[in-house]
């Protein structure tokens, strides 16, 4: 994406991608390196452990079979000529055994090669006897007489002639030139293969780990194009989504957020336009009655010939009524805009609908300007309770009985009826009068855009109703026949 001139690109959106993704990079080749380097190192252990064991298992009878078939020890003491064959046929058995002759305490006593070889002449006896207990069933080291720094594996058995204990043969399984050559044999090839194979671990872990990382950063940078975009102004940028995508949960979650908030700007956008169309149709409302009134106000003043009290009665009547007018209009203005307001909320208790819908009726039959006729009311003594502003609901009624008065013929009928469904009130008013306008019945209903000219009543009414959650319905029926509507939830008493 090419950057406009004269911005400067945001810190963070371009730069910092490459920095997380080095130290991803060398985070993970360090981690693997390490556990490479554990591995080969347990695997050594382990296997070096495992030849241990079982060569100490396999070998675990040879100082027995010295101490019971060709014993240097006997009454006589100790047979230095017998021992000596011990060793012979010892090296050619298992040329990696070296063996001892230890006394009752553990120390040496005989054994093949010169005393200079010898670091240490003193066995501790817990080894053997830990060893002999076990049956030669368990890895156990024991120390060396020619090697002082590292502990070897080893067999024994004391040798015994009736009750008495005449001294012990100790085995090391692993001669210093058996050591020698299995070291050699371990150089020249354990260590090569240990090593390729380390290196071909790291190698291949490093390979897979930096196109995985890759497919990772290409898709990051995807990412961070779309939110450049939607930085400088594109709303409508959004994220590809795949089924394999791994970013899927942020990226779907990106765009339910911003269709959110598109959404929200074209709410708002028409909202601001309706507000002008509104502001501007009531000036034209309001402009209409104080042009009457100046009008009427200026003949009372320029009038040259006494006026009869019965015309300056007249005209000031008109005069007032249409300041009335405005001042109806401007109070209708004021109570919408502020249930508009963000922070207004309906201050809702439990009351019977029903008192309300009589009380409203009554003042609307007998008032001077009000309904001539007597207005139908169909279940109106219904006891149900509903949850409401009582105000604010007292207000519906009004509007609507008032539109419902307006707009009837002077013969139409007007009827109101309550009607208990389930769990729910239903108020409805019917008035036989014009038909209602298309675009206003969508408007009312949801369906559609605010008119251009939309009666501020039933504004008021169906802004009362959203806050309620109140379903609201108009329609238009056969026979010229108008009808509002709008359900409640009856109010249950919840228990204490």
């Amino acid at each position: 994406m090419k950057q406009r001139a004269g911005t400067k690109q945001p810190a963070g959106i371009k730069r910092q991608p490459f920095a997380i993704f080095r130290r991803i990079y060398l985070g993970v080749f360090f981690l693997i390196a390490v556990l490479g380097v554990l591995f080969a190192g347990i695997t050594y252990l382990a296997t070096t452990d495992f030849y241990e064991a079982s060569t100490q298992l396999l070998n675990k009878d040879v100082a027995t079979h010295i101490a019971k078939f060709t014993s240097p020890y006997g009454n006589g003491g100790f047979d230095r000529q017998r021992a000596d064959s011990v060793f012979q046929d010892a090296m050619v058995i298992s040329p990696s055994a070296e063996v001892y002759f230890l006394d009752t305490a553990g120390r040496v006593i005989y054994f093949h090669g010169l005393p200079s070889e010898i670091q240490r002449w003193q066995v501790p006896m817990e080894h053997i006897q830990r060893y002999i207990s076990s049956g030669g069933h368990r890895h156990i080291d024991g120390p060396d007489p020619r090697d002082s720094t590292h502990a070897k594996i080893f067999s024994a058995a004391a040798v015994e002639q009736g009750s008495a204990k005449l001294g012990y043969i100790y085995v090391i399984l692993g001669s210093r030139q058996y050591r020698s050559v299995t070291q050699m044999l371990y150089n020249s090839h354990v260590t090569p293969l240990v090593l390729g194979a380390f290196l071909f671990i790291i190698a291949f872990s490093g390979l897979v780990t930096l196109l995985y990382i890759r497919r990772i950063r290409a898709r990051f940078d995807d990412m961070m194009n779309v939110l450049e975009k939607y930085r400088e102004g594109d709303f409508t940028a959004r994220f590809g989504l795949t089924d394999k995508n791994d970013l899927e949960p942020f990226t779907e979650s990106f765009n339910k957020m911003a269709d959110l908030l598109l959404d929200n700007i074209h709410r708002l956008t028409n909202s601001e336009k309706e507000r002008k169309d509104f502001m501007v149709n009531i000036s034209h409302d309001l402009r209409t009655p104080l042009a009457i009134a100046r009008g009427y106000a200026e003949t009372l003043f320029l009038k040259k010939r006494p006026l009869r009290p019965d015309e300056e009665r007249e005209y000031g009547e008109l005069v007032i009524n249409k300041i009335r007018q405005v001042e109806k209009m401007v109070n209708q203005q004021f109570e919408l805009s502020k249930m508009e307001s963000a922070s207004f909320e309906a201050q809702k208790e439990p009351f019977v609908f029903s008192e309300i819908v009589q009380e409203v009726i009554h003042v609307a039959a007998n008032s001077p300007e009000g309904y001539q006729r007597p207005l139908d009311c169909l279940h109106c003594t219904d006891g149900s309770w509903v949850e409401a502003d009582i105000p604010m609901l007292e207000r519906v009624i009004q509007n609507l009985l008032v539109n419902a008065i307006k707009y009837s013929y002077e013969d139409g009928r007007i009827q109101i009826s309550l009607v208990r469904v389930e769990e729910e009130l239903i108020f409805r008013i019917e008035n036989e009068g014009p038909v209602l306008a298309s675009d206003l019945l969508q408007w009312l209903n949801g369906a559609g855009h605010k008119p251009a000219t939309p009666a501020i009543g039933l504004t008021i009414v169906r802004k009362i109703l959203l806050l309620h959650h109140f379903p609201f319905l108009a329609e238009s029926l056969p026979g010229s026949l108008n009808a509002f509507s709008f359900r409640m939830p009856l109010w249950r008493q919840r228990p204490v």
